[in-house]
């Protein structure tokens, strides 16, 4: 029905598609050069069991199924990307408290997204409500157990402080001491990172 996005030579593309009960989206790596079907055939593993570890959670993406090595299946959300709906002036304190719940839940169930400070991975739906996409980059850790209790912490660093990069954007006035402290830290680690981020998917891409 539509391509959402045409991946590069090392990226998956996303693709809506019909298969008669309505649009899903498709991540897809199969048109891909071998090096990458063979990383993405890692990274769709690591997706589908995130997906499936979050399965009924609101806050992200139905997940439909693994269709083969390299794709997987998803429910098409009805959202707009969070930096460019009209909510984030509107009503930003609304979408800040909606976002902090969203990434609770992933965390009381064990996952970390790491990857929230993509624009284009936070969505916000007509009824106020935030959904977090793309999960190739979760960590899944059980909750009570041993490696959850020694580490989980320490892995949600990249989450909260992508929590207070978009508290600044929407509600920069409600940022306490202790936030402004974690965001300096943040920006100091961030300075050490020798690569910059690549270009995003325009507004209205999943």
């Amino acid at each position: 029905m539509e391509v959402l996005v045409q991946g590069a030579s090392n990226k998956a593309d996303l693709l809506v598609v019909d298969v008669g009960q309505g649009p899903v989206v498709v991540k897809d790596f199969a048109s891909k050069p071998w090096w990458t079907r063979v990383l993405g055939r890692l990274q769709i593993h690591r997706e589908v069991r995130a997906y499936r570890w979050l399965a009924g959670d609101p806050a992200v993406p139905r997940f439909l199924g693994r269709i083969d090595p390299y794709a997987l299946a998803m429910e098409k959300v009805e959202g707009r990307q969070l930096a460019f709906a009209p909510e984030r002036r509107s009503d930003g304190p609304a979408c800040i408290r909606g976002l902090r719940a969203a990434i609770d839940g992933i965390h009381r169930a064990g996952v970390v997204h790491m990857d929230l400070r993509g624009r284009e991975n936070v969505l916000v739906l007509a009824n106020g409500g935030i959904v977090l996409v793309d999960l190739a980059g979760a960590f899944c850790l059980r909750p009570g157990g041993l490696l959850h209790h020694l580490v989980f912490r320490w892995l949600t660093f990249p989450d909260e402080t992508a929590f207070l990069k978009w508290k600044r954007n929407l509600t920069p006035e409600d940022l306490t001491q202790a936030e402004l402290a974690m965001e300096s830290r943040s920006q100091r680690y961030r300075s050490l990172w020798p690569f910059n981020r690549k270009p995003r998917p325009k507004e209205g891409q999943q």
